[in-house]
């Protein structure tokens, strides 16, 4: 369950940032990656406020779901962009 969580959070937002910018929905992207970094700020915050092991799962939270997250999204986002570019070269 460790690897599967953080795969698919890496996962579905690469497929998103992909369709996004390729769809020219740039804004998605950036809209989701702020969402995203609000929660993983909201959870790091939550966790210092806890003591001992209370506060590991809003560090679960914060470096297995959030992070992977926005990694994929950007990556995604470049990936999309890429593909853009090289199907208006091709058109031309």
């Amino acid at each position: 369950m460790v690897y599967i969580v953080p795969l698919f959070c890496f996962v579905i937002p690469l497929i998103v940032g992909v369709l996004a910018i390729r769809a020219e929905r740039g804004w998605l992207v950036a809209l989701f990656t702020v969402l995203l970094a609000l929660l993983m700020a909201w959870a790091i915050w939550k966790g210092r406020q806890m003591q001992g092991w209370d506060g590991m799962g809003y560090a679960i939270v914060a470096m297995l779901m959030a992070a992977p997250g926005i990694l994929g999204l950007l990556l995604g986002a470049a990936i999309g962009w890429v593909q853009r570019v090289r199907a208006r070269r091709s058109a031309e």
